[in-house]
């Protein structure tokens, strides 16, 4: 029967060679886009101790033919492709045949197989790449268990982040195919803990639904458009689900998840995004042949043939006359701003009294968050964002679990799978830092109290981006640095708005806290606050 052959050396030396395995979420990507091309209508995988241990991955799909089971885990040996012309019209998830070579290669890996059309399925154990035991068995679909990653490659796990971290990225993997795939139903199992059990969906809308919940759906905003067998399908949250950080933010190209930094910058511009990051799934499908998968060893990212027509469909989606969804209920729920006279000009100098009647402060708001300030003897370039975080950063560090607000009413946050657990490990960490916080269940947690420098921040979204902070750390963090960073995102969400009108009396206050800091030129991140030139500096441009 031979469904699976060695690709030849004229197409491996097209094909870009590369590692897949570079954590244990890769491994589960890899394994669940097996079982989607294999056609399955149920995965389920299980995971234990963040997938070092072990991953097992269970489909219902059409299995491997007993004589190909061996060759499957041969480096590029695949059944997606036949001739070098394949590579221009990919429309399979896997196509180079490394997934399991890989796999294998650093680990202890047992694939259980039965081909749909044969009486007896086949067992195979593979250890370090090298195989160790063939038998016949009866089963059904694919059952692969993946045991001991990593344990010839020490150096390798030794790159890997904390637990909670590389849990949630295999949390994070999986919910995305889940959301690409919504007649597929979807099982994940953490630590013998129950995270997902997905039935089918029959709309994209459904699944987002499904793995986010309700709430978080309805106030999504749904909009399509398409052209020449392009169709492009957006759901972005605005407005409520504005956030500080960037999350949830999920492209997908056929229905495979990518990076693509250039749609994002476009998303941004044609909704007239500015300050906060918007929450959105948008779904590119095209024809095969129009778009380039090969280009990144894990398929993350990609390459358009017509990515003029993508970045301009993107745009009409953004025009109020574009098809608008049900479950937006008013087209003046997207009010973007397209009449350009209408956004703020730089105001003409202002002179307001500082310190005495006699002293004056002369300053011009330039939009945003940047002020100029002028001195005696030259102009400071002040970033009044950066510099209340600066303050604030300090004030946090100095006051945080002296002054605490405890909350009329506890306030109950539903989170992300993935969030859930990594606050749920670091709640110890969250409550030294003066947040009062306890496990809910569900992936809830109750805030009972908060730093009252913070009691204006929206808490939930303060509780996801401590989250993607902590996501950050690695295998020991240090609880002074991470200390540090949450109390950056703290500052941050108490901060000045970019796009706030600021007066004489903030800056005048603003520059006296601020010259009390540690250091008065960066915020928390690390970028400047101010810059000051000289009146003489400016002459020499006028070579005066």
């Amino acid at each position: 029967m031979n469904k699976i052959r060695i690709l030849p050396e004229n197409i491996i030396s097209k094909i870009s060679a590369g590692e897949v395995v570079e954590r244990p979420a890769s491994v589960v990507k890899e394994l669940i886009e097996n079982s989607i091309d294999a056609g399955a209508k149920s995965i389920s995988v299980y995971v234990r101790n963040f997938g070092i241990a072990e991953i097992k991955v269970i489909d219902d799909g059409e299995g491997i033919p007993s004589e190909d089971v061996v060759l499957a885990f041969q480096r590029h040996a695949t059944s997606k492709i036949k001739e070098e012309s394949d590579l221009q019209k990919i429309s399979s998830l896997g196509f180079r045949g490394e997934a399991l070579y890989s796999i294998s290669n650093v680990s202890k890996t047992k694939i259980t197989t039965q081909y749909k059309d044969e009486n007896t399925g086949t067992e195979v154990y593979i250890t370090g790449g090298k195989l160790v035991s063939k038998k016949p068995v009866v089963t059904k679909g694919t059952t692969v268990e993946v045991k001991d990653l990593f344990f010839n490659t020490p150096v390798r796990k030794k790159f890997l982040k904390s637990p909670y971290t590389e849990t949630a990225h295999i949390i994070e993997t999986f919910q995305n195919y889940c959301l690409a795939y919504p007649e597929i139903s979807f099982c994940l199992f953490v630590d013998e803990k129950e995270v997902f059990n997905i039935s089918p969906a029959k709309t994209l809308y459904d699944r987002i639904a499904q793995v986010f919940g309700l709430d978080f759906a309805k106030k999504l905003k749904f909009k399509t458009v398409s052209k020449e067998s392009y169709k492009l399908e957006l759901f972005i949250g605005l407005e409520e689900l504005l956030r500080k950080t960037r999350t949830k933010q999920i492209i997908f190209v056929n229905r495979r998840p990518v990076k693509d930094p250039s749609i994002v910058n476009t998303l941004y511009k044609a909704f007239n995004i500015k300050e906060d990051h918007p929450q959105f799934f948008i779904y590119i499908n095209l024809p095969p042949e129009d778009v380039d998968f090969n280009v990144h060893p894990t398929k993350k990212e990609v390459r358009f043939r017509k990515p003029k027509l993508v970045h301009e469909l993107i745009f009409k989606m953004a025009e109020p006359s574009s098809k608008l969804s049900v479950i937006a209920e008013h087209p003046n729920q997207w009010r973007i701003n397209r009449d350009l006279s209408s956004i703020n000009q730089p105001s003409f100098f202002h002179t307001e009294p500082l310190f005495s009647k006699e002293e004056t402060f002369q300053f011009l708001n330039l939009g945003d968050s940047i002020v100029i300030i002028q001195m005696d003897d030259g102009i400071i370039f002040l970033d009044f964002h950066a510099a209340h975080e600066r303050v604030n950063f300090e004030k946090i560090l100095d006051k945080m679990n002296k002054k605490i607000l405890r909350l009329t009413f506890p306030n109950v946050i539903n989170l992300t799978p993935n969030d859930y657990i990594v606050i749920k490990e670091n709640l110890k960490i969250i409550n030294e830092l003066g947040i009062e916080a306890e496990d809910f269940g569900e992936n809830c947690i109750v805030v009972r109290a908060i730093p009252e420098i913070v009691k204006y921040a929206n808490t939930a979204e303060l509780i996801e981006s401590i989250a993607e902070t902590l996501k950050e750390e690695t295998v020991k963090p240090d609880f002074v640095d991470i200390k540090r960073k949450i109390a950056a995102t703290l500052a941050c969400h108490s901060s000045l708005k970019a796009n706030k009108k600021i007066n004489y009396l903030e800056i005048k206050a603003l520059l006296k806290e601020l010259e009390k800091t540690s250091d008065p030129y960066h915020c928390p991140h690390g970028r400047p606050i101010k810059k000051f030139i000289s009146i003489e500096e400016i002459k020499k441009w006028f070579l005066r």
